[in-house]
């Protein structure tokens, strides 16, 4: 299968996350949905470091609603977001959701509240849009063909190494601030 929109990047796995970045990008502009609006207003003017299965990109998005994203290859850069394949396809085929993943380490986030809270909406919406869009489902077929799977399954873990861990962004609130008694500040 080739698609046009493959030839300009190069086939390093870096070229390849960047390109269907661009892709998934140019998909929801020409769609001008809530997703559209939702992912200008939560990442015009930022930028943020991702890591998919090791690969490292430095993504910058500028403009408002002619937003464009320069994406460049990088290492050793703090990491925003670090995730890997299966987890992606995990939560595409509905094994596994997003807020799932998030609590058990599956994806690490690392940015402001607010911004996080954007880019779960944006995420979300993404996530629903693929379910009738066609343009989001053949993006979405194409990376789980072309990136490359695990050459062996991840072993099986103990039961009690699978025990869901909550509560981790409770415990990132300092302690003085989590014994402020509201009804005194009433």
């Amino acid at each position: 299968m080739t698609n046009d929109f493959l030839l300009p990047y190069s086939s390093s796995t870096a070229g390849l996350l960047a390109q269907w970045l661009h892709h998934l990008i140019e998909i929801l502009r020409l769609q001008q949905s809530s997703t559209w609006r939702d992912l200008v207003l939560t990442v015009s003017g930022k930028s943020a470091a991702i890591e998919l299965d090791g690969t490292q990109l430095q993504l910058r998005a500028e403009g408002g609603y002619r937003l464009e994203i320069y994406i460049e290859s990088v290492q050793q850069q703090p990491i925003n977001f670090r995730s890997d394949a299966e987890t992606f396809r995990d939560i595409i085929m509905g094994y596994l959701t997003v807020d799932g993943a998030v609590a058990t380490g599956k994806i690490y986030l690392r940015g402001d509240l607010k911004d996080l809270l954007g880019i779960h909406k944006v995420v979300v919406g993404i996530l629903a849009d693929g379910a009738v869009n066609p343009q989001l489902q053949r993006l979405w077929e194409e990376f789980d063909q072309v990136w490359e799977r695990p050459l062996y399954p991840p072993l099986c873990r103990s039961l009690e190494s699978q025990k869901v861990s909550y509560g981790e962004l409770v415990r990132q609130i300092p302690e003085d601030v989590l014994l402020i008694d509201v009804d005194d500040l009433v």
